[in-house]
């Protein structure tokens, strides 16, 4: 893996991330990476916001509506195809990760020791055949200057002696943190009753744009059966085309379900102390060109 320059702009729905990304790439020759749970789902662009047409042809986007939503994808896949798309990418060129997904973020430049769905599968046979052992069994399985330093809960808690012995035989934590790319790390952030207007302007516009047709379009398709479509202005139409609700009452949930979720991005973001929290565009930039100078 080359562990070149990356720039983050991440931040909570409706904080303009795109806007600012685009005109970074143009200022420092970059490309646009997604970093979007949802937007990576080619049946699901309306209700994810993704950039539109006239954005993407500005500069290189990647990973935006790549993936059917019948097809399973997680962070092991998505941490996949980004390593290899770096590996693809001009070295003049700066690939920019961006996106709400702080869990998808991190994984990359943090380059979370990841598992496969297969690995997990093994793993978690074997979870199984340790919770049918009894506690004398599980202690043998521990090494005995690990098991002396117990204390007498600790030694007949079943589930503790689980644990140990499933740390024992990994190499590595699941999502061990190490630095792996020079990287600047911005958060776009805005006060919550401006978020909450342009989020509302959003949800206009969205239905404007088709959002009620595109969700007609996935429960005709059976697409809305998958999980990737129990997401924000998808679920929120249950039951509208039942007649059980109207589109004002849909408009309200999807508001009020992503006012909930801004509130869990930034609780994520907050963790990061080294982002620097920031919408003036001149700062990201000059930060940004500071990486690439020193790198």
């Amino acid at each position: 893996m080359n562990f070149r320059p990356l720039i983050v702009i991440a931040g909570p729905t409706a904080t303009g991330k795109s806007d600012i990304a685009i005109k970074l790439a143009k200022a420092i020759n970059g490309v646009i990476i997604n970093a979007d749970s949802r937007q990576i789902y080619k049946e699901m662009r309306i209700g994810t916001a993704r950039p539109s047409d006239e954005q993407v042809q500005q500069v290189p986007h990647y990973l935006y509506g790549t993936v059917s939503v019948k097809d399973p994808y997680n962070i092991y896949e998505y941490q996949k195809d980004v390593f290899k798309l770096l590996e693809t990418i001009p070295e003049v060129q700066t690939p920019i990760l961006v996106g709400g997904t702080g869990l998808y973020i991190d994984c990359v430049i943090y380059n979370y020791n990841l598992k496969s769905q297969s690995e997990m599968d093994i793993d978690n046979e074997r979870r199984n055949k340790l919770a049918k052992l009894s506690i004398e069994e599980l202690q043998k399985q521990i090494p005995k200057d690990i098991l002396e330093r117990l204390n007498n809960s600790d030694k007949n808690n079943p589930r503790r002696l689980q644990r140990i012995i499933e740390r024992g035989s990994m190499s590595t934590d699941n999502q061990e943190k190490k630095e792996a790319f020079p990287c600047k790390y911005f958060v776009l952030g805005l006060p919550s009753d401006v978020l909450k207007g342009r989020i509302e302007k959003r949800v206009d516009q969205m239905i404007k744009n088709g959002l009620i047709e595109e969700n007609k379009r996935l429960r005709e398709e059976e697409l809305d059966k998958y999980p990737a479509c129990n997401s924000i202005g998808y679920s929120e139409f249950a039951g509208y085309f039942e007649n059980e609700k109207t589109i004002g009452e849909v408009k309200d949930e999807i508001v009020t379900n992503t006012m909930h979720y801004v509130k869990r991005q930034r609780t994520w973001f907050k963790r990061n102390k080294n982002a620097i929290w920031a919408t003036d565009f001149d700062l990201i930039l000059k930060e940004s060109e500071n990486l690439l100078k020193n790198s």
